[in-house]
């Protein structure tokens, strides 16, 4: 197994920073922004997911309103934050099954119970803070859980050129922002075994904000994407 400076960074300190940035004043119960139009994404697909993973999942506001949404649905976490999981648990009980780590090294890939077993993995804003060194061992996690037929979804930046960007968060000068121009979705189409079901690009800020601070418009492209797994159907 290979280790990584920057996924450790993630788990040891700047998981629970992030957090302290970012959550102190959140309202728990109140679904985040862009975890709602996630939402309103997967419904629109006509998905009705009832065992769903979510990596990153921060204090699990997304998973919280899945598992209180239907009846039966089963809903987990994993994350890198301490604080983040402890919110979740001081907030949701026993709603949400959590646990800490990255998605190369956490106990729920750990457990032969959980393989091939979700019809839904959300990866939210993760992708481009995964280590290259562990990249395609958290590729096949997220492989490993998801059942034939399942979905994944996965929301990230999408440059026209690869981009790199120093975590301007962190001191430490090699800990990065990895943002392929690929992007990351197509190392799964590219298996012949996961084929684009929806999909939505977006850029954050207008082209003359662009113009005017000297930057590519397409440093602020983001893609949302729906994937199916199907272990046969999309060979001939």
């Amino acid at each position: 197994m290979k280790e990584s400076r920057q996924d450790r960074y993630y788990l040891e300190v700047e998981g629970d920073e992030f957090f302290d940035r970012n959550m102190k004043t959140v309202d728990a119960h109140r679904l985040r922004p862009h975890k709602a139009r996630i939402v309103e994404q997967i419904a629109e697909c006509g998905l009705q997911p009832t065992k769903i993973l979510e990596y990153g999942c921060n204090y699990a506001d997304l998973l919280h309103h899945y598992a209180t949404a239907a009846e039966g649905t089963e809903c987990f976490g994993v994350e890198v934050s301490a604080k983040a999981l402890e919110f979740a648990r001081e907030s949701y009980g026993d709603e949400v099954k959590l646990y800490r780590g990255t998605i190369a090294r956490n106990e729920l890939n750990d457990d032969s119970r959980y393989r091939g077993y979700f019809d839904l993995v959300v990866i939210d804003d993760v992708f481009c803070w995964v280590s290259r060194e562990t990249l395609y061992e958290s590729i096949a996690n997220i492989d490993d859980v998801l059942q034939d037929g399942g979905f994944l979804y996965i929301r990230e930046f999408y440059p026209q050129s690869n981009r790199r960007n120093v975590n301007h968060h962190v001191s430490d000068e090699s800990i990065f922002c990895y943002k392929p121009a690929g992007p990351h979705h197509r190392v799964f189409t590219a298996s012949g075994i996961y084929a684009i079901v929806w999909q939505k690009v977006t850029t954050d800020r207008a082209d003359s904000w662009a113009r005017e601070q000297g930057k590519d418009r397409f440093d602020s492209r983001w893609v949302d994407t729906i994937l199916r797994k199907s272990l046969s159907e999309y060979f001939d």
